[in-house]
């Protein structure tokens, strides 16, 4: 199948239009899933095409008007094994979701470590922007990855001090829009050397990233 997320802080509207657009067939809401566990799981996975679409995200556009983008399951599959390869993600990692399931950084999230035996750790909906929350969590759940804007590490970072122990992140990735100089080396120091940086880019349609450069602290 394929998935379409909106967020829920979306305008109805907007909402409505994305719903048309994409001929979405069936709403996954507290109703829906309801219904669905009252029934017995599927022997086994549905085969599909890898030339299939995987999910769709709609960007803005350059006209404001919703623009869907179609991900296919190889493309993402492909970007999903090369991180997990080239940064040696394994069973021992866990990531914390605080990209937005509307934004394709959450692709990564939902579906990488997991492929590889990994965690996925969520985080509650009235701490979205609370970075307090999110160290809490890494600290709790024994965080591993980071993968979000750079303002959000931002935001993270702000909290070390010298009184905190260090973040226990090995491996950040870091993309969507431009990274502050000093960013490195404020990672650097919040987690004592052990997290390796990595500044990422890439188009929606380029199935999350395509290009990935790593700064020196």
């Amino acid at each position: 199948g394929c998935y379409v997320p909106i967020g829920v802080e979306q305008p109805s509207a907007r909402r409505a239009r994305i719903l048309e657009r994409a001929g979405v067939g069936l709403v996954l809401d507290a109703e829906t899933i309801a219904q669905a566990q009252a029934h017995a799981p599927l022997p086994a996975p549905v085969a599909v095409a890898p030339s299939g679409p995987a999910y769709v995200i709609f960007t803005s556009g350059s006209t404001g008007e919703p623009k869907g983008v179609e991900v296919t399951h190889l493309a993402a599959a492909n970007t999903i094994d090369a991180i997990n390869q080239r940064y040696g993600v394994g069973p021992e990692d866990r990531v914390l979701a605080v990209s937005a399931l509307d934004f394709d950084l959450s692709v990564y999230d939902l579906f990488g470590p997991s492929q590889v035996g990994g965690a996925l750790v969520c985080v509650p909906e009235t701490a979205r922007r609370d970075a307090a929350v999110w160290r809490a969590l890494i600290a709790r759940h024994r965080v591993t990855l980071w993968n979000s804007v750079p303002v959000l590490l931002e935001m993270l970072l702000s909290l070390a001090g010298t009184d905190e122990p260090p973040l226990g992140l090995r491996l950040a990735l870091v993309s969507g829009d431009w990274i502050a100089r000093d960013l490195p080396a404020r990672l650097d120091a919040a987690t004592d050397g052990g997290c390796r940086m990595v500044a990422m880019g890439g188009a929606t349609e380029a199935a999350i990233w395509s290009n990935a450069f790593e700064p020196a602290p």
